[in-house]
């Protein structure tokens, strides 16, 4: 048993402590070098345990560096936090320090088990004289792993504000600036040693003014042939705002397992004439070299930059990467980047307002070859953009199409550009390897769209206006669910979605893999059931029937006999699911429909008076799972008169 798993110790600092101090709440420490001698490792003195608590009293503000090497325990975590009434403490690596200023101002090395909560922490390097390198660099807190650690886990970030996070150097080249409200980085694992951090939670932060990101997480020597090494693993960001970040306000580098929702990026990619050390570009969020990331119900706001600079984006070297419910507005990129060297990138369920008004690299879908500087294009595979809605009205807003890649999909989207707006105008570039196909259909293009864009879509809808509530971008996301009544209602394609493979584990465990709400909460059912155009599913009548599926999940039921004549009997494989049994016939019309929670294995189903004979099609659908199976119903006519 730890020392101290039982009786846990606060250990407070105030400014107006004494080191000397035993670190009582009547006697506090003063200093970070006080505190980060506690949290040495054993042979260097350390004496937090697990369990333990570090805490700062809140108005002070504590400059210099806090190096933390312990860890705490599954089940007692050691807190770092404040205490005490008014605004959080401050915790900083840069200001009145003799000898110069930190490369970050808490820095967590092979710790585990640990709480960040409810401080401020800011890093505005002035004086790089401490170091003789790395002046483009600077981080709020650094989480560091290595060999001699192996895996660092359970972290949680909590709470904090993190702000004012700048390098010394002024002018530095965008790629090779290393600054980031919090930075997790692993070293390369080796033959018997694994190194990753795992595990990190960070969540109802506040990032703001940060020279390039708000979260970065990175590392070294990412496989490309075994998605779980080197990867951190399990990264969760919820419930964030990125105010003015200078660069993304997310950059998932090497990571595996990674959900990224309910996030604001406001002015990602922020720049202003008085601070030259803010980046000046970067998305919302962007993906590289990553497996398993899903994006949802974020808001980007005003995204700025020269490259990319899209709402979220998924860049160079990923696999399976799910962005979905987002809204994005005046984003200067554009909506859809998806870069090389993909495989399984999808779009689905989003809505984009005014994204795309920059001449260079600037549209509304960009699927690209991109796979690093100076290296052969390589397309990427199995891209889906579907039932999106991408509305422009302003005159700034001319997007163009450009798509190089392999097996690409773009189905039931609204693209709507009106009031000056056009997409392709000024080009639509397609390039599809061979052997692969684009398949585009039931798009609805309102507006100025290029033909050679929309004459892709053999099953378009031209001309009619989608009827959206009050498209205001001032209404958000809700101004752009529609009115009864439009022309989109029950007029998108069915079709088997993308599988994401880590649906219902993990930190997905809440999360199916195929959609089964829009953007607005609305029911749909892509497989089964013909859908709505765009993001929003409102109105549909949930009665015509989706013939294109090919998916089947479970053999959930035997349907006997077959043909039937008035009772169809059913067989279920789970009855203590809940089970909602449809008929259509062969126009796809809804003719019965039950929905039970549980019930019996075998299972009756009248057929209703008066259905003609012929071909139709039962679905049954329990929990996650589903199948439609045809079925004839033969009836004797009976004798003549």
């Amino acid at each position: 048993m730890f020392p101290g798993s039982v009786l846990a110790k606060n250990y407070y600092i105030s400014a107006e402590g004494d080191d000397a101090n035993d670190g009582s709440i009547n006697a506090p420490w003063k200093s970070l070098a006080r505190v980060s001698a506690a949290g040495e490792t054993d042979e260097s003195g350390g004496n937090l345990w697990p369990g333990d608590s570090v805490l700062f009293r809140a108005g002070d503000s504590f400059e210099g560096n806090l190096l933390f090497k312990r860890s705490g325990s599954a089940g007692n975590p050691i807190v770092i936090s404040s205490y005490g009434e008014g605004e959080n403490a401050v915790i900083s690596g840069s200001g009145d320090i003799p000898g110069g200023d930190y490369f970050e101002a808490v820095r967590l090395v092979n710790a585990s088990h640990i709480v960040v909560s409810d401080l401020s922490i800011q890093n505005d390097r002035q004086d790089g004289s401490r170091y003789t390198w790395g002046s483009n660099s600077s981080y709020g807190i650094y989480v560091y792993a290595n060999k001699w650690g192996g895996v660092s886990g359970n972290l949680t970030f909590k709470n904090l504000k993190i702000s004012d996070v700048y390098s010394v150097d002024q002018d530095v080249d965008f790629k090779q600036m290393k600054v980031a409200g919090i930075r997790l980085a692993s070293d390369s694992s080796e033959m018997d040693i694994e190194v990753a951090i795992k595990d990190v939670l960070v969540e109802d932060c506040y990032f703001t003014h940060t020279g390039k990101s708000g979260v970065w997480t990175t590392h070294q020597k990412a496989s490309k042939t075994i998605d779980s090494l080197n990867r951190n693993m399990n990264i969760v960001i919820r419930n964030n705002t990125f105010f003015q970040t200078g660069g993304s306000g997310v950059i998932l580098s090497s990571a595996y397992n990674a959900l990224i929702e309910n996030n604001d990026f406001d002015h990602t990619g922020y720049s202003n004439d008085t601070e030259p050390r803010l980046a000046g570009r970067g998305s919302g969020a962007w993906v590289f070299s990553s497996r398993h990331v899903i994006a949802r119900y974020n808001r980007s706001y005003s995204v700025r930059g020269p490259g990319d600079s899209y709402g979220m984006h998924i860049d160079f070297g990923n696999r399976n990467v799910l962005f979905q419910y987002n809204y994005s507005e005046d984003s200067e990129g554009g909506f859809c980047e998806i870069l090389g060297d993909n495989v399984n990138s999808t779009y689905r369920f989003n809505v984009s307002v005014n994204d795309g008004f920059r001449d260079f690299h600037g549209y509304s879908v960009w699927v690209s070859g991109f796979a690093g500087s100076g290296k052969d294009p390589v397309p990427s595979d199995s891209n889906f953009v579907y039932n999106n809605t991408i509305y422009l009205d302003t005159l700034s807003c001319k997007p163009d199409i450009s798509i190089f890649a392999k097996n690409t999909f773009i189905y039931n989207n609204i693209f709507h550009a009106t009031g000056g707006a056009e997409i392709g105008a000024d080009g639509v570039e397609i390039d599809m390897e061979e052997g692969s196909q684009l398949a585009m259909a039931n798009n609805l293009f309102f507006g100025e769209i290029s033909d050679q864009f929309s004459s892709l879509d053999g099953s378009r809808i031209t001309g009619q206006d989608p009827l959206f509530v009050n498209p205001d971008p001032a209404e958000g996301k809700d101004g752009f669910n529609i009115q009864a009544g439009s022309p989109v209602i029950d007029a998108g394609k069915a079709f088997p979605e993308p599988d994401f493979p880590m649906a219902g584990k993990g930190i997905f465990k809440d999360i199916t893999s195929y959609a089964s709400t829009d953007a607005f909460g609305h029911l749909v059912d892509l497989e089964s059931v013909l859908p709505n155009i765009g993001a929003s599913n409102a109105f549909n009548s949930n009665q015509q029937l989706g013939r294109a599926s090919n998916r089947v999940e479970q053999d959930n039921s035997m349907i006997y006999p077959n043909p039937v004549s008035h009772m169809l009997n059913l067989t279920l494989e789970h009855p203590d699911l809940p089970s909602a049994v449809s008929i259509y016939d062969v126009t796809g019309k809804l003719i019965h429909t039950t929905f039970e929670l549980s019930g019996e294995r075998n299972r009756q189903i009248q057929m209703p008076s008066g259905t003609r004979n012929g071909i139709y099609f039962l679905k049954i659908a329990q929990g996650d799972y589903s199948r439609t199976s045809p079925f004839v119903l033969h009836r004797d006519p009976g004798p003549s008169n």
